[in-house]
């Protein structure tokens, strides 16, 4: 028998929010890892479908096991229906893990976690970027929260400028307070934080205005319609800048967040596109080639096919073993400048690694409660 340990969502929080830029790069490389054996190794084989109930109510419950040659698990989140005057309730949910012998050995509040892991596989590819001054996040919930602390815990030295576009003000000052706070007292940036909404005077022009000067733009929303129009990254005709785009919001075939039309413009270009495994045409940055294909409303309406796009952890593999120093050069200078999207789903496995990662950090910690025995 083992000791069982239980992380309420307390203890998750203190974990994550106290890393060191040291421990958030060496947990990002843990995911990577992942990524790149569940892509280029053996790993995809061994993992179960995860599955999705949709009820009538609107409520949504993701079931998604995992298993890994030395763990077992499986993830429980449940998006809550509409409160009765229509308001939105945070994702819940938990993590059970045990060992190859299905010894228990943690349990743990998913509510922190799917938003950290999540945002951190997004900055696997952000960290490859040049440049990231300016930075535009769509939302306001958990992980829009993540990709922010992260990327200022990572990056917060070079980024000048964080616009939140939500259409809540007050929820959306209250997280730009909290974040101004915790950046105060652990990261230091001199970054200049603001909210755009709907609401707001010239919203249009300035929504427009901010996704042409930006560097990085995380979308966040699981939201039924395109959160902003193709044309306010690729200009009229011609692109001023090649911004990184991740978009981790939608998830379901009736969920989109990215416009259909930048997405074709991306992958129909033979003059600036770039692909990393096929042909003279670009392609989109995927986690899970066939859930993203199937499973999202971009993809779907985009009428995106297999070769259209490339799993991140190809990627990874590719930009570590690359033969051809010509190629090599010409992967780097996309993912370092180029008009990159990343479509992220999430992959099941990388809620083992990022759970065994809390684990021992907690236990480094001394945080949770021991059941031993169990």
């Amino acid at each position: 028998m083992r000791d069982l340990v239980v992380l309420a969502d307390s203890a998750v929080h203190e974990v994550l929010i106290g890393l060191s830029k040291h421990e958030i790069v060496g947990f990002q490389a843990a995911i990577a890892k992942c990524l790149r054996e569940y892509s280029t190794g053996e790993e995809r084989q061994y993992q179960p479908s995860p599955g999705v109930v949709n009820r009538p109510n609107g409520q949504k419950t993701l079931f998604r096991p995992f298993t890994s040659p030395t763990a077992v698990g499986t993830k429980i989140i449940v998006d809550p229906a509409p409160t009765q005057d229509n308001k939105k309730l945070p994702l819940q949910g938990i993590i059970a893990l045990c060992d190859e012998n299905g010894l228990p050995s943690g349990i743990i509040n998913a509510g922190e976690v799917t938003g950290y892991r999540t945002s951190l596989a997004a900055m696997i590819p952000y960290m490859w970027r040049r440049n990231t001054q300016n930075i535009v996040v769509f939302g306001s919930g958990k992980q829009a929260l993540w990709h922010i602390r992260i990327s200022l815990a990572l990056r917060g030295d070079e980024i000048k400028s964080i616009t939140v576009v939500n259409r809540s003000e007050p929820r959306t000052r209250e997280m730009l307070d909290q974040i101004a706070q915790e950046n105060a007292l652990r990261w230091k940036s001199s970054v200049t934080m603001e909210y755009l909404g709907p609401s707001s005077p010239g919203y249009d022009q300035s929504l427009e205005a901010v996704l042409s000067n930006a560097n990085a733009i995380f979308c966040t929303v699981p939201s039924n319609k395109p959160l902003f129009p193709a044309k306010y990254i690729l200009g009229q005709g011609e692109r001023k800048k090649g911004p990184f785009i991740s978009a981790i919001g939608s998830w379901q075939p009736d969920m989109i967040e990215i416009d259909p039309t930048l997405l074709r413009s991306i992958v129909d270009d033979t003059t600036n596109g770039f692909h990393p495994e096929n042909g003279s045409t670009g392609a989109i940055l995927v986690d899970d080639r066939e859930t993203v294909l199937t499973h999202t409303g971009e993809a779907i309406q985009s009428q995106l096919e297999k070769d259209d796009v490339v799993e991140i952890g190809k990627v990874i593999h590719l930009r570590e073993r690359e033969a051809d120093q010509a190629r090599k050069e010409e992967l780097d200078r996309w993912l370092q400048e180029g008009l990159v999207v990343y479509k992220s789903v999430g992959v099941s496995v990388t809620d083992l690694t990022a759970g065994e990662q809390i684990l021992s950090l907690a236990k480094e910690r001394n945080l949770g409660a021991y059941l031993t025995e169990f």
